[in-house]
């Protein structure tokens, strides 16, 4: 057995006991968000999309609705800091990456993993891999929560080719080092970010 397929099934173990080590942090997190979701903006709290998962396997990635009622993204759609429209809640719930919780539904299905290359919609995956013939590497593990991009400040409206260099590096040097690596760095990001938030 080759030290990446080694990994790839200790690190699913490491996923799975991460996140019901933590559930009574973000369990609670997430039922009030959820919560204070619906008297604020109403149903429906969830936002559904097909994302592609290892192996370019399409799967539904949830996440807490940041956008108003009657928004619908389009399947091509590119997120900014002025697209797509989202309510002030929203707002709120996207700057502190509070809106991502509900994939830890799609880790535990093994759909994703706590850490790997974030996941993309078809129609961006489509024209990304024309652009950039590598690319499709990138589907060779799980996509995950938070990544060695993310970490790097390669996310949102940045650049595709940065963000790529650190997904195949990240598939490339994948272990145990770097996988702690990447989720106590992403702790850190996010509590700094809380804490400019206030």
């Amino acid at each position: 057995m080759q030290p990446h397929s080694v990994w790839d099934s200790v690190q699913r173990v490491c996923d799975i006991a991460l996140i019901l080590l933590s559930l009574p942090v973000w369990a609670p997190l997430l039922l009030g968000m959820l919560a204070v979701k619906m008297v604020l903006d109403g149903r429906p709290v969830l936002f559904r999309h097909v994302r592609l998962g290892k192996g370019g396997e399409p799967f539904v990635l949830y996440k807490i609705r940041t956008t108003p009622v009657d928004f619908e993204a389009g399947p091509g759609d590119w997120s900014s800091e002025s697209y797509p429209p989202r309510t002030r809640f929203g707002s709120w719930l996207r700057r502190l990456d509070i809106d991502e919780l509900p994939q830890l539904w799609n880790v535990l299905k093994g759909e994703m993993s706590l850490v790997g290359p974030r996941p993309e919609m078809p129609a961006h995956a489509r024209r990304f891999s024309s652009a950039l013939p590598e690319y499709p590497q990138r589907l060779t593990v799980r996509p995950g929560l938070t990544g060695l991009a993310q970490v790097r400040g390669w996310r949102g409206d940045t650049s595709i080719r940065h963000r790529l260099i650190s997904d195949l590096e990240y598939a490339s040097r994948r272990g145990a080092a770097l996988y702690f690596h990447i989720l106590a760095k992403t702790v850190a990001v996010e509590a700094r970010r809380a804490a400019e938030s206030d």
